[in-house]
């Protein structure tokens, strides 16, 4: 009697040991066990063996189960606290190549920003309302590209209210951010800016497509090396070379995980509230 309680103790102890990482004590135990008992033991200690092995087995199960739910929680987290988000920004058009790049877009599903000057939506109107209907974002990069810190102030602001006129005469919407051209801006830019409550949209990569020697390959490796989570990405809709490398770029980054979004949309993830004279070159996460 006190051999089988015994033996009962020690297959106890052996799932016990047993259901550890990196263990073999199962097999040890049962070993052992046997080798050192009589035939009659033998055949209960295979009882109790057996019906040890099963909940070994069924323990293992459950805490191979718990293990697998933490660490796909854990990863959903991640994701939600670390998106891969960025957003592709186009300036200068509408143009020929405008049509070109948004069935790039369309086919691979994919939302971006467009900057358009002002003079130029008369020509492209329709250009223009496809990409509004494409659920792509339309902001303003002045009337006629001038440079915003060469001018009055009262032309700076002329530049802004035609532009979103303009805008709003084709597509009905009053845009809450534009792009000053070359990216200049100076205090007078910021207050215009502040008065017409408008947010003033930068990038923070530029893999400068519009040089004339620039190759779909130059483009697509700078972007590679200098993309980060948040980045807004700047590009012209004006030149061939861009789009052959949009061609290039938009598969490879939803490959890496990216997620395109709008720059309004991008920038909500930001610590920052969209104001009006507020410059934004990228999205800092909250």
């Amino acid at each position: 009697m006190i051999s089988r309680v015994l033996v009962a103790f020690i297959c106890i102890v052996a799932v016990f040991f047993a259901s550890q990482p990196t263990m073999h004590n199962q097999y040890y135990f049962s070993e052992n066990v046997e080798s050192s008992s009589s035939e009659r033991s033998r055949f209960h200690i295979n009882q109790v063996v057996s019906h040890s092995v099963s909940l070994f087995r069924l323990h293992r199960a459950f805490n191979r189960y718990g293990i697998e739910t933490t660490y796909e929680q854990y990863n959903d987290e991640s994701i939600k606290l670390q998106p891969r988000i960025v957003a592709l920004t186009f300036d200068d058009g509408p143009g020929a190549n405008t049509e070109r790049i948004l069935d790039i877009l369309e086919y691979y599903n994919v939302i971006a920003t467009f900057c358009v000057v002002g003079n130029r939506i008369h020509r492209y109107e329709n250009t223009l309302i496809r990409t509004f209907e494409a659920g792509h974002e339309i902001v303003g990069h002045s009337w006629n590209h001038a440079r915003f810190t060469a001018i009055s102030r009262a032309n700076v602001r002329e530049q802004l209210i035609r532009t979103n006129n303009e805008i709003y005469r084709v597509i009905g919407i009053v845009p809450t951010m534009h792009r000053p051209p070359y990216g200049l801006m100076n205090n007078a830019v910021a207050e215009v800016s502040k008065e017409l409550d408008m947010a003033i949209l930068s990038w923070s990569v530029d893999p400068r497509d519009w040089e004339y020697d620039a190759t779909p390959e130059d483009i697509y490796n700078h972007i590679m090396e200098h993309i980060f989570d948040g980045s807004i990405l700047l590009f012209h809709d004006i030149h061939d070379v861009t789009v052959y490398a949009i061609e290039k770029i938009v598969p490879s980054l939803l490959e890496q995980g990216f997620i395109f979004m709008s720059s309004s949309e991008l920038l909500s993830h930001s610590e920052y509230s969209i104001e009006g004279g507020r410059v934004f070159r990228y999205a800092i996460p909250r």
